[in-house]
This record gives structure tokens, C-alpha cells and sequence, in this order.
């Protein structure tokens, strides 16, 4: 049975922004490094991430991977996934994709969305284990629940095909609905496309001028194509319903 494409098409650029910005957190003092003295997973991470960036200490990538190695030992999440990255890349330590995989694992066992899609990923694709559609579905569908848009967006294109799951419309708008209130542009330009295919009921031209309006106004490309289509058969009182309606969503939120 196929997996779906869209999904494995975006996840692993998606780790790799993720994995980018995996340290940008607000900066802590010395309470922090008190609390990761004492033990504390969660500060330790913290700790690592102010030694990779410099951030109120002297920047040190050995410090900073003694202290992520040490919240990982207590399977700390973010260590673990961040770990796994590292060694995926080489960054800092050696490449091994035995290890990476390994932290991975750990990351997803341990609640990490994101380790999680890429544990849907590995048995998609049978990167590292042996390929397993049953297992697939059981990761992605674990991270979908745990927040990962990237998922929550593979989910709901699996209700929209009925493949591995079963078929339904309102399901599947439901997934994009959680990804597009997490900014994924993709998610927001489906909604927009549902609203005015009328597979969920009858069309509206609103709705989608709506999802349109948002996912370009981040860039979007194709929402800007389809928006520029859609608004040659609105009127101006439909126009400014949806500018509205987007403004006020894009107020709650938009990140």
C-alpha cells in the first residue's frame, strides 16, 4: 500500500527548520544553570542550548554537548530529538545515523512530535528498520495528536482519499484545521480549496477568499494564484467579508 507523498515530501525540510531553530528559547540566567547543576532535565537542555549560542556564557559546543548529553540520559525530549539531529548531520559530532536513529526513537517513545513524524517517516520509507505501513500509520498518527502540523496535515489527506484510514471529509478538515491554526501555509490553502470545492457542504466563495487571503499574505504562492481566480467572481461585499474574517483570524492565530 502507498504512503502518503505529501507527507514524506515536507517532513525532512521540516526537520531541518525545526532542528535550525532548536535552541532559539528565551534567554535564562543563572537560575538556569543552578537547576541543571541540581539535575534538572529540563534546564540542562536549556543550559546546552545557552553554550551552542553563547547566550549570557561563553560559547562552548563541548559544554554545551556535555549538558545535552546529560538531559538526555534522563530522556529529556528536546535533548534526545536535537541529539538525533546532530548525528544526523554531523554537526558538531560524528555521523551516524545508527545513533541518530536511536535518538530519534527515544525522542518519539518520549512524546516528541517531531521525532515522531520522522519515526513515520523512517518506516515509510524503511530508513533504518524494516518498512512497515502499520507502523507508519501508528507513528504519524502519534504525532499528529502530540501537535506536529506536518502530520496533522498527512492525516487529514489520508481521510480526504480514504488510504489506511477511513474516508471522511469532516475528519480530514478537522487535521487541516490544526495545522492551519499552526501556520502551515499547505493547510490553510486546502481549507480554502474544501471551501470551495463544496465537498463539505455547499461552496463558499468567502471561506476561501478567507484561507486564501491568509496562506498568501505569508507568501504563499499558489494561495496567491487562487486568490487572485476566486476574487474576479466576488463581489465587493464578499471581498470585504473575507478580508474581515481573515484579519480576525490572523489576530488569534497567526505566530
Amino acid at each position: 500500500m502507498s504512503i502518503n507523498r505529501s507527507f514524506l515530501a515536507v517532513l525532512l525540510p521540516m526537520l531541518i527548520l525545526i532542528a535550525t531553530f532548536v535552541f532559539a528559547m528565551p534567554e535564562l540566567g543563572g537560575e538556569t544553570k543552578a537547576a541543571a547543576r541540581s539535575g534538572d532535565a529540563k534546564a540542562q537542555y536549556e543550559l546546552a542550548r545557552m553554550y551552542f549560542q553563547g547566550d549570557t556564557v561563553e560559547q562552548n559546543v563541548n559544554t554545551a554537548l556535555e549538558w545535552l548529553h546529560k538531559a538526555a540520559d534522563q530522556d529529556q525530549p528536546d535533548a534526545l530529538f536535537t541529539l538525533g539531529f546532530l548525528h544526523m548531520r554531523g554537526d558538531g559530532v560524528e555521523r551516524d545515523d545508527q545513533k541518530s536513529f536511536d535518538y530519534l526513537r527515544r525522542a518519539a517513545e518520549n512524546g516528541h512530535p517531531q521525532a515522531q513524524g520522522f519515526m513515520a517517516f523512517a518506516y515509510a520509507q524503511g530508513a533504518g528498520v524494516e518498512q512497515d505501513s502499520g507502523k507508519f500509520l501508528y507513528w504519524m498518527q502519534k504525532a499528529a495528536e502530540s501537535g506536529d502540523p506536518v502530520s496533522q496535515y498527512s492525516v487529514g489527506m489520508m481521510h480526504m482519499t480514504g488510504e489506511m484510514v477511513e474516508k471522511s471529509v469532516p475528519m480530514a478538515k478537522e487535521w487541516f484545521t490544526k495545522a492551519a491554526e499552526q501556520d502551515f501555509l499547505d493547510a490553510q490553502t486546502t481549507l480554502g480549496e474544501l471551501a470551495l470545492s463544496g465537498l463539505d457542504g455547499e461552496p463558499n466563495i468567502v471561506e476561501a477568499c478567507k484561507w486564501f487571503a491568509i496562506a498568501g499574505s505569508k507568501g504563499h504562492g499558489p494561495a496567491n494564484d487562487l486568490l487572485m481566480q476566486v476574487t474576479q467572481r466576488m463581489t465587493q461585499e464578499q471581498m470585504d467579508q473575507a478580508a474581515d474574517e481573515a484579519k480576525a483570524w490572523l489576530k488569534k492565530f497567526a505566530k
